[in-house]
Protein backbone atom coordinates (compact mmCIF):
# COMPACT_ATOMS: atom_id res chain seq x y z
CA UNK A 1 0.00 0.00 0.00
CA UNK A 2 1.59 3.24 -1.18
CA UNK A 3 0.41 6.80 -1.62
CA UNK A 4 -0.41 7.65 -5.24
CA UNK A 5 1.58 10.60 -6.64
CA UNK A 6 0.21 10.58 -10.18
CA UNK A 7 2.32 7.90 -11.84
CA UNK A 8 3.54 4.33 -11.53
CA UNK A 9 0.40 2.54 -12.73
CA UNK A 10 0.58 -0.35 -15.22
CA UNK A 11 -0.58 0.05 -18.80
CA UNK A 12 -3.99 -1.49 -18.07
CA UNK A 13 -4.65 -0.51 -14.46
CA UNK A 14 -7.44 -1.83 -12.26
CA UNK A 15 -9.05 1.15 -10.56
CA UNK A 16 -11.47 1.30 -7.63
CA UNK A 17 -13.46 4.43 -6.75
CA UNK A 18 -15.19 4.65 -3.35
CA UNK A 19 -17.98 7.18 -2.75
CA UNK A 20 -20.74 7.71 -0.24
CA UNK A 21 -24.20 6.48 -1.25
CA UNK A 22 -25.77 9.94 -1.19
CA UNK A 23 -27.18 10.97 -4.57
CA UNK A 24 -25.25 14.24 -4.66
CA UNK A 25 -21.96 12.50 -3.87
CA UNK A 26 -22.50 10.06 -6.73
CA UNK A 27 -23.28 12.83 -9.21
CA UNK A 28 -20.32 14.98 -8.10
CA UNK A 29 -18.04 11.97 -8.70
CA UNK A 30 -19.12 11.61 -12.35
CA UNK A 31 -16.64 14.19 -13.72
CA UNK A 32 -13.80 12.28 -12.03
CA UNK A 33 -15.06 8.98 -13.45
CA UNK A 34 -15.14 10.45 -16.95
CA UNK A 35 -11.61 11.80 -16.51
CA UNK A 36 -10.37 8.42 -15.28
CA UNK A 37 -11.70 6.79 -18.45
CA UNK A 38 -10.06 9.49 -20.56
CA UNK A 39 -6.73 9.16 -18.76
CA UNK A 40 -6.68 5.34 -18.53
CA UNK A 41 -8.67 4.20 -21.61
CA UNK A 42 -7.53 0.57 -21.35
CA UNK A 43 -8.04 0.36 -17.60
CA UNK A 44 -10.86 -1.28 -15.64
CA UNK A 45 -12.92 0.91 -13.31
CA UNK A 46 -15.00 -0.47 -10.45
CA UNK A 47 -17.30 1.81 -8.47
CA UNK A 48 -18.20 1.21 -4.81
CA UNK A 49 -21.29 3.14 -3.74
CA UNK A 50 -24.33 1.92 -1.88
CA UNK A 51 -27.97 0.99 -1.73
CA UNK A 52 -29.28 4.57 -1.98
CA UNK A 53 -27.49 5.20 -5.29
CA UNK A 54 -28.08 1.73 -6.74
CA UNK A 55 -30.58 3.04 -9.31
CA UNK A 56 -27.96 5.43 -10.70
CA UNK A 57 -25.05 3.01 -10.46
CA UNK A 58 -26.58 0.03 -12.25
CA UNK A 59 -27.36 1.69 -15.62
CA UNK A 60 -24.29 3.96 -15.62
CA UNK A 61 -21.70 3.54 -18.38
CA UNK A 62 -18.96 5.33 -16.43
CA UNK A 63 -17.47 2.15 -14.95
CA UNK A 64 -17.11 -1.52 -15.78
CA UNK A 65 -18.77 -2.86 -12.65
CA UNK A 66 -20.40 -1.52 -9.50
CA UNK A 67 -20.78 -2.77 -5.94
CA UNK A 68 -22.73 -1.77 -2.85
CA UNK A 69 -20.26 -1.00 -0.10
CA UNK A 70 -22.66 1.10 1.98
CA UNK A 71 -25.99 -0.35 3.07
CA UNK A 72 -25.67 -4.16 3.10
CA UNK A 73 -25.29 -6.13 6.31
CA UNK A 74 -21.96 -6.27 8.11
CA UNK A 75 -21.35 -9.83 6.92
CA UNK A 76 -22.07 -8.97 3.29
CA UNK A 77 -19.69 -6.02 3.49
CA UNK A 78 -17.01 -8.18 5.12
CA UNK A 79 -17.37 -10.71 2.30
CA UNK A 80 -17.05 -7.96 -0.30
CA UNK A 81 -13.89 -6.63 1.33
CA UNK A 82 -12.36 -10.10 1.50
CA UNK A 83 -13.22 -10.90 -2.11
CA UNK A 84 -11.66 -7.65 -3.41
CA UNK A 85 -8.67 -7.42 -1.08
CA UNK A 86 -5.47 -6.39 -2.84
CA UNK A 87 -6.95 -6.60 -6.34
CA UNK A 88 -6.61 -2.94 -7.43
CA UNK A 89 -3.63 -0.99 -8.73
CA UNK A 90 -5.18 2.28 -7.54
CA UNK A 91 -7.98 2.83 -5.02
CA UNK A 92 -9.45 6.35 -4.89
CA UNK A 93 -11.53 7.25 -1.85
CA UNK A 94 -13.18 10.58 -1.00
CA UNK A 95 -15.04 9.54 2.13
CA UNK A 96 -13.75 9.95 5.69
CA UNK A 97 -15.92 7.26 7.27
CA UNK A 98 -14.23 4.35 9.03
CA UNK A 99 -15.70 1.85 6.55
CA UNK A 100 -14.44 3.77 3.50
CA UNK A 101 -10.95 4.11 4.97
CA UNK A 102 -10.78 0.39 5.82
CA UNK A 103 -12.03 -0.49 2.32
CA UNK A 104 -9.35 1.73 0.78
CA UNK A 105 -6.58 -0.03 2.67
CA UNK A 106 -8.08 -3.45 1.88
CA UNK A 107 -8.60 -2.90 -1.86
CA UNK A 108 -5.28 -1.11 -2.26
CA UNK A 109 -3.16 -3.39 -0.08
CA UNK A 110 -0.96 -4.35 -3.05
CA UNK A 111 -1.19 -1.07 -4.97
CA UNK A 112 -1.58 2.68 -4.65
CA UNK A 113 -4.19 4.56 -2.62
CA UNK A 114 -5.56 8.09 -2.93
CA UNK A 115 -7.61 9.76 -0.20
CA UNK A 116 -8.49 8.87 3.40
CA UNK A 117 -7.08 5.48 4.38
CA UNK A 118 -6.23 3.63 7.59
CA UNK A 119 -2.56 3.21 8.35
CA UNK A 120 -0.50 0.01 8.42
CA UNK A 121 -1.93 -2.53 10.82
CA UNK A 122 -5.13 -0.53 11.10
CA UNK A 123 -3.51 1.94 13.52
CA UNK A 124 -4.39 5.56 12.85
CA UNK A 125 -4.62 7.03 9.37
CA UNK A 126 -2.12 6.78 6.53
CA UNK A 127 -0.27 10.08 6.13
CA UNK A 128 -1.17 12.16 3.09
CA UNK A 129 1.64 12.81 0.59
CA UNK A 130 4.07 15.65 1.25
CA UNK A 131 3.13 17.56 -1.90
CA UNK A 132 0.55 20.18 -2.88
CA UNK A 133 -2.23 17.58 -3.16
CA UNK A 134 -1.41 16.35 0.31
CA UNK A 135 -1.54 19.94 1.54
CA UNK A 136 -5.05 20.28 0.11
CA UNK A 137 -6.14 17.03 1.78
CA UNK A 138 -4.91 18.45 5.07
CA UNK A 139 -6.54 21.84 4.45
CA UNK A 140 -9.81 22.37 6.34
CA UNK A 141 -10.83 25.54 4.44
CA UNK A 142 -12.12 24.15 1.16
CA UNK A 143 -14.92 26.75 1.06
CA UNK A 144 -12.53 29.71 1.24
CA UNK A 145 -12.63 32.32 -1.52
CA UNK A 146 -8.86 32.15 -2.11
CA UNK A 147 -8.51 28.40 -2.61
CA UNK A 148 -7.52 28.72 -6.28
CA UNK A 149 -4.75 31.19 -5.44
CA UNK A 150 -3.40 28.87 -2.75
CA UNK A 151 -3.44 25.79 -5.03
CA UNK A 152 -2.37 26.62 -8.57
CA UNK A 153 -3.58 23.25 -9.94
CA UNK A 154 -7.20 24.33 -9.29
CA UNK A 155 -9.17 26.53 -11.68
CA UNK A 156 -12.25 26.60 -9.40
CA UNK A 157 -13.29 25.75 -5.88
CA UNK A 158 -15.95 23.31 -7.08
CA UNK A 159 -15.93 19.93 -5.37
CA UNK A 160 -16.10 18.03 -8.67
CA UNK A 161 -12.84 19.61 -9.81
CA UNK A 162 -11.18 19.26 -6.41
CA UNK A 163 -11.85 15.50 -6.39
CA UNK A 164 -10.36 15.12 -9.87
CA UNK A 165 -7.24 17.16 -9.13
CA UNK A 166 -6.63 15.32 -5.86
CA UNK A 167 -6.43 12.17 -7.99
CA UNK A 168 -3.78 13.91 -10.17
CA UNK A 169 -6.13 14.07 -13.17
CA UNK A 170 -5.49 16.85 -15.65
CA UNK A 171 -7.38 18.53 -18.47
CA UNK A 172 -10.90 19.96 -18.70
CA UNK A 173 -13.44 18.90 -16.08
CA UNK A 174 -16.56 17.58 -17.86
CA UNK A 175 -20.16 18.18 -16.83
CA UNK A 176 -22.13 15.70 -14.78
CA UNK A 177 -23.29 12.59 -16.60
CA UNK A 178 -26.06 10.48 -15.12
CA UNK A 179 -28.54 7.93 -16.53
CA UNK A 180 -31.80 9.44 -17.79
CA UNK A 181 -35.11 7.84 -18.69
CA UNK A 182 -38.32 9.47 -19.93
CA UNK A 183 -41.05 9.19 -17.27
CA UNK A 184 -44.35 7.73 -18.41
CA UNK A 185 -46.40 10.55 -16.89
CA UNK A 186 -46.71 14.16 -17.96
CA UNK A 187 -44.83 16.48 -15.63
CA UNK A 188 -45.61 19.97 -14.26
CA UNK A 189 -43.93 23.23 -15.29
CA UNK A 190 -41.92 23.60 -12.07
CA UNK A 191 -40.48 20.81 -9.94
CA UNK A 192 -39.69 21.32 -6.25
CA UNK A 193 -37.36 19.47 -3.89
CA UNK A 194 -37.74 20.49 -0.25
CA UNK A 195 -35.76 17.97 1.83
CA UNK A 196 -32.06 17.88 2.65
CA UNK A 197 -29.50 16.06 4.76
CA UNK A 198 -28.99 18.81 7.35
CA UNK A 199 -31.42 21.10 9.18
CA UNK A 200 -29.47 24.24 8.25
CA UNK A 201 -30.20 23.56 4.56
CA UNK A 202 -33.96 23.77 5.10
CA UNK A 203 -36.18 26.62 3.86
CA UNK A 204 -39.19 27.25 6.16
CA UNK A 205 -42.71 26.03 5.57
CA UNK A 206 -44.37 29.47 5.54
CA UNK A 207 -42.05 30.66 2.78
CA UNK A 208 -42.78 27.59 0.67
CA UNK A 209 -46.50 28.24 1.06
CA UNK A 210 -46.09 31.92 0.08
CA UNK A 211 -44.02 30.99 -2.96
CA UNK A 212 -46.50 28.32 -4.07
CA UNK A 213 -49.35 30.83 -3.81
CA UNK A 214 -47.52 33.24 -6.12
CA UNK A 215 -46.68 30.52 -8.63
CA UNK A 216 -50.29 29.32 -8.59
CA UNK A 217 -51.51 32.83 -9.49
CA UNK A 218 -49.12 32.81 -12.45
CA UNK A 219 -50.89 29.75 -13.85
CA UNK A 220 -47.86 27.49 -13.78
CA UNK A 221 -48.21 23.91 -12.58
CA UNK A 222 -46.02 22.47 -9.81
CA UNK A 223 -44.80 19.09 -8.58
CA UNK A 224 -42.81 17.81 -5.61
CA UNK A 225 -40.16 15.13 -6.14
CA UNK A 226 -38.26 13.16 -3.54
CA UNK A 227 -38.12 9.84 -1.74
CA UNK A 228 -41.31 8.16 -0.47
CA UNK A 229 -42.22 9.88 2.83
CA UNK A 230 -41.35 6.92 5.10
CA UNK A 231 -38.01 6.34 3.36
CA UNK A 232 -37.23 10.04 3.23
CA UNK A 233 -37.70 10.51 6.96
CA UNK A 234 -34.95 7.95 7.62
CA UNK A 235 -32.25 9.92 5.82
CA UNK A 236 -33.40 13.52 5.24
CA UNK A 237 -34.87 16.51 7.04
CA UNK A 238 -37.95 18.40 5.89
CA UNK A 239 -40.67 15.75 5.82
CA UNK A 240 -43.15 18.01 7.61
CA UNK A 241 -42.47 20.80 5.11
CA UNK A 242 -43.09 18.39 2.23
CA UNK A 243 -46.45 17.48 3.78
CA UNK A 244 -47.33 21.18 4.03
CA UNK A 245 -46.40 21.71 0.39
CA UNK A 246 -48.71 18.89 -0.70
CA UNK A 247 -51.33 20.19 1.75
CA UNK A 248 -51.66 23.41 -0.28
CA UNK A 249 -53.52 21.39 -2.90
CA UNK A 250 -51.58 23.16 -5.64
CA UNK A 251 -48.64 20.76 -5.95
CA UNK A 252 -48.68 17.27 -7.46
CA UNK A 253 -47.06 14.68 -5.19
CA UNK A 254 -44.47 12.79 -7.23
CA UNK A 255 -42.47 11.49 -4.27
CA UNK A 256 -41.53 7.86 -4.76
CA UNK A 257 -43.38 7.58 -8.07
CA UNK A 258 -40.28 7.79 -10.27
CA UNK A 259 -37.02 5.88 -10.43
CA UNK A 260 -33.93 8.06 -10.14
CA UNK A 261 -33.32 7.79 -13.89
CA UNK A 262 -36.93 8.89 -14.45
CA UNK A 263 -36.38 11.77 -12.03
CA UNK A 264 -33.55 12.93 -14.29
CA UNK A 265 -35.87 12.63 -17.29
CA UNK A 266 -38.58 14.64 -15.51
CA UNK A 267 -36.06 17.31 -14.53
CA UNK A 268 -34.91 17.55 -18.13
CA UNK A 269 -38.50 17.86 -19.36
CA UNK A 270 -39.85 20.53 -16.97
CA UNK A 271 -39.37 24.28 -17.41
CA UNK A 272 -37.72 25.08 -14.06
CA UNK A 273 -36.47 23.38 -10.91
CA UNK A 274 -36.56 25.00 -7.47
CA UNK A 275 -34.59 23.07 -4.88
CA UNK A 276 -32.48 23.08 -1.77
CA UNK A 277 -28.84 22.00 -1.83
CA UNK A 278 -29.42 18.26 -2.16
CA UNK A 279 -29.11 15.35 -4.58
CA UNK A 280 -31.98 16.58 -6.75
CA UNK A 281 -30.08 19.81 -7.39
CA UNK A 282 -27.11 17.89 -8.73
CA UNK A 283 -29.33 15.68 -10.90
CA UNK A 284 -30.99 18.85 -12.29
CA UNK A 285 -27.57 20.31 -13.06
CA UNK A 286 -26.89 17.28 -15.25
CA UNK A 287 -29.69 18.56 -17.51
CA UNK A 288 -30.13 21.88 -19.32
CA UNK A 289 -33.19 22.90 -17.29
CA UNK A 290 -32.96 26.21 -15.44
CA UNK A 291 -32.43 25.37 -11.78
CA UNK A 292 -32.73 27.68 -8.78
CA UNK A 293 -30.70 26.32 -5.85
CA UNK A 294 -30.73 27.55 -2.24
CA UNK A 295 -27.29 27.22 -0.64
CA UNK A 296 -25.69 28.06 2.67
CA UNK A 297 -23.37 31.03 2.37
CA UNK A 298 -19.82 29.90 1.57
CA UNK A 299 -20.84 26.29 0.95
CA UNK A 300 -22.01 27.37 -2.51
CA UNK A 301 -18.38 27.94 -3.53
CA UNK A 302 -17.66 24.25 -2.96
CA UNK A 303 -20.90 22.49 -3.90
CA UNK A 304 -22.58 24.60 -6.60
CA UNK A 305 -21.53 23.17 -9.99
CA UNK A 306 -20.30 25.83 -12.44
CA UNK A 307 -23.00 25.27 -15.07
CA UNK A 308 -24.94 27.97 -16.91
CA UNK A 309 -28.39 26.60 -16.03
CA UNK A 310 -27.87 26.92 -12.23
CA UNK A 311 -28.99 30.12 -10.48
CA UNK A 312 -27.52 30.17 -6.98
CA UNK A 313 -29.35 31.90 -4.12
CA UNK A 314 -27.50 32.41 -0.82
CA UNK A 315 -28.31 34.38 2.32
CA UNK A 316 -26.19 37.29 3.46
CA UNK A 317 -22.96 36.36 5.27
CA UNK A 318 -23.68 35.14 8.81
CA UNK A 319 -27.31 34.43 7.88
CA UNK A 320 -28.91 31.04 7.20
CA UNK A 321 -30.83 29.53 4.29
CA UNK A 322 -34.11 30.18 6.12
CA UNK A 323 -33.38 33.91 5.78
CA UNK A 324 -33.50 33.85 1.96
CA UNK A 325 -36.56 35.92 1.04
CA UNK A 326 -39.55 34.74 -0.94
CA UNK A 327 -39.24 37.83 -3.13
CA UNK A 328 -35.70 36.79 -4.17
CA UNK A 329 -37.03 33.36 -5.11
CA UNK A 330 -39.97 34.87 -7.03
CA UNK A 331 -37.54 37.01 -9.01
CA UNK A 332 -35.22 34.06 -9.68
CA UNK A 333 -38.18 32.10 -11.04
CA UNK A 334 -38.98 35.00 -13.38
CA UNK A 335 -42.39 35.73 -11.88
CA UNK A 336 -41.61 39.36 -10.97
CA UNK A 337 -44.81 39.72 -8.99
CA UNK A 338 -44.91 42.43 -6.32
CA UNK A 339 -47.29 40.87 -3.85
CA UNK A 340 -45.85 42.09 -0.57
CA UNK A 341 -44.04 38.83 0.12
CA UNK A 342 -41.24 38.73 2.70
Amino acid sequence: MKRFLGDGLPEQPRLAVIANDAIGNFVVATPLLQMLRRTYPTGTIHFFGGSRTRELQQPSDLFDDQFELHGPSFWETASLLAARAGTYDLTINFERTALAKVATATFGAEGFVCGPCVGPGGRGDLDYPSDARGDLWRDEAWISEDITSRYDFLTSGFMGEILARLAYLEGPVPRYRVPSQEPSMEGPDILFSASASLPDKIWPEEKWVDLISTIQRSGRTMGLIGAPPKVGSEHWKGGGIEDAIIGTGAVVDLRGRLSLSEVVGALARCKQVFTLDNGILHLACATDTRTIGLFRYGIHRLWAPPVSNLHVLVPEPHQIVADISVSACVEALGLHENSGLH
